[in-house]
């Protein structure tokens, strides 16, 4: 099998850094991507269980915990498909004398999964800032808003770390008050109907945030492309290939934020937003390859040792398949 005879499904969240793979200003040399958008935990239990897609999006925790497994059936690419920052993803108890970070040791926190990305960064960043050591924390995983029954995967953690299983949503424990918080991308219930049961720890989290970036530079990976071990084997070019293509799909994206008289999403002040986020974070935040994201890459994995998700700390080149010559290219600049 060549690379020109290749047909591959993918499966991505939509974005608009995937957008001129859709619309056909984007092509993969030598191969063709039937494109499938579904939602990330979708994509993710594809990748777990099903092995559905050729090329597919992943959480980057979930990732660094199958390499430490040994589980071989895709291997990473160096392409960062979606990046947050967390610090407005935590939520707690407004009556349980929560004030500070430091007022998280000790509590029931809930996460969807102990290896989740959004998690894996928040403990990173209570540990390292503030001295909150993920044993101090009893880490309760459900479903946010629909039960989970049986664990999506099985981890050999240390005995320090406590995690244990909640046929309940985190969303009824946190009404209840059976856990004190929440990590989580999306908001509990109760916080988007404005009960004031519950809270941000970091009411302004766009300054926490921002002052941690001016810490650590950092802008925290979220997810990845995966490819299926298979299809690098029989066509080693692929992964460049697919690098360079989503890299001048993310370039676009960046452009044609700013190429238009008119903005490209119902934001007012879309252009004011990007200068001032721009000035903020600088250089090109959203870049891909491993070189220009070293720092990320070692910070979440020294993270994922300290989980007990890795028995040992992994190098960044341990994620991700060979691309011969792809650092060398262009950098592009802009964020979008």
């Amino acid at each position: 099998m060549t690379v020109s005879t290749l047909s591959l499904s993918a499966g991505l969240a939509f974005s608009d850094r995937i957008e001129a793979l859709l619309d056909g200003r984007v092509d993969v040399d030598g191969a063709t991507l039937a494109i499938s958008c579904r939602q990330p935990q979708a994509l993710f239990r594809s990748v777990l269980r099903d092995q559905t897609f050729d090329v597919c999006e992943f959480s980057l925790g979930s990732h660094i915990a199958a390499v430490a497994a040994g589980n071989g059936a895709y291997v990473g690419l160096p392409i960062f498909v979606s990046r947050a920052f967390r610090h407005g993803n935590v939520y707690v108890r407004t009556d349980r004398g929560i004030a500070s970070p430091q007022d998280l040791a000790g509590r029931r926190i809930g996460v969807i999964d102990f290896h989740q990305t959004a998690a894996l960064w928040v403990r990173g960043i209570l540990a390292d800032g503030y001295g909150v050591e993920r044993s101090s924390i009893e880490w309760i995983t459900g479903g946010l808003s629909t039960p989970v029954l049986e664990d999506r995967a099985t981890l050999d953690l240390p005995p320090s770390i406590s995690v244990r299983r909640s046929t309940q949503t985190l969303n009824d424990l946190l009404e209840e008050g059976a856990i004190d918080g929440v990590i989580s991308p999306t908001a509990p219930a109760l916080f988007t109907r404005g009960d004031p049961r519950v809270a941000r720890l970091w009411p302004d989290h766009r300054a926490a945030e921002r002052a941690w970036f001016g810490d650590t530079g950092i802008f925290p990976i979220m997810h990845l492309l995966v490819l299926r071990r298979r299809c690098v084997e029989t066509a080693p070019r692929l992964a460049k290939a697919l690098f360079e293509a989503f890299d001048r799909a993310r370039q676009l994206a960046s452009s044609d934020l700013t190429d238009r008289d008119y903005p490209k999403i119902a934001s007012p002040w879309l252009m004011a937003d990007r200068t001032r986020t721009l000035a903020e974070l600088g250089g090109d935040p959203w870049s891909y390859g491993v070189p220009a994201n070293r720092a990320a890459l070692e910070a979440i994995l020294r993270y994922a040792e300290a989980d007990g998700l890795t028995k040992h700390r992994l190098a960044p080149e341990a994620l991700f398949a060979d691309l011969p010559g792809a650092d060398d290219l262009p950098p592009s600049s802009g964020l979008q």
